[in-house]
């Protein structure tokens, strides 16, 4: 009789596993775990690993109630000029919740480029993706673009499409986010990848505002 009782406990057990386990995907997982998980990412840069330092870091996430790191220029593509994480710690997004901001370099002797972002929602399990815009300029003072009509002669303009935008996307979230923290985690990178497609995902990529 115990050991009937101790089958059906060991499968119950099992039965929460599987299902906590495919409810998380690594957005998730890097969300909780913000610099503590981050320091075995060696891709990413400025993550020392210490108590100290992630005490730091924390305590500037409280204090801020946002903070990002970067990863480091010579793993991303030579047209891509930045790849981030955004942690926050803040009235507008859950604790968990995670962004990733993308920079692309359109021209650098016009000094354009394409700003792409994407957050997720830790609590809701949804992975949004931003309206993106172009800028133009120095840094700090760039004109910023963000009608439908403009962003189409600039991507006319340097012989992009929308299809490629989202491919910028895919290529931050899976193959440079996915990728390096399943592999810096001992994860299998087809599962997690797997695992977040199931999510929801709101698409506002092209949701222009007006002129």
């Amino acid at each position: 009789m115990n050991y009937k009782f101790l089958r059906i406990g060991i499968c119950f057990l099992f039965v929460c596993f599987i299902i906590r386990y495919f409810n998380s995907n690594v957005l998730s997982e890097i969300g909780k775990s913000k610099i503590y998980g981050a320091v075995d990412v060696p891709e990413l840069e400025g993550c020392l690993s210490g108590w100290r330092d992630e005490w730091e870091w924390m305590c500037a996430l409280d204090g801020m109630g946002a903070s990002s790191i970067d990863y480091k220029e010579e793993f991303l593509r030579k047209d891509v000029a930045l790849i981030s994480l955004s942690f926050f710690n803040g009235v507008y997004h859950n604790n968990n919740d995670v962004g990733i901001n993308v920079m692309v370099n359109l021209s650098e002797s016009d000094k354009v480029k394409m700003k792409v972002g994407m957050h997720y929602y830790c609590e809701e399990k949804e992975l949004v993706y931003d309206p993106f815009y172009i800028l133009q300029g120095e840094s700090g003072c760039a004109e910023k673009y963000t009608d439908e009509k403009s962003i189409d002669e600039y991507l006319n303009r340097y012989g992009l499409t929308r299809k490629d935008v989202q491919e910028y996307q895919e290529y931050a979230v899976y193959d440079v986010v996915v990728k390096t923290w399943a592999k810096a985690h001992h994860e299998s990178y087809f599962l997690e990848r797997w695992k977040l497609k199931r999510c929801k995902v709101i698409d506002n990529t092209f949701q222009f505002e007006e002129e």
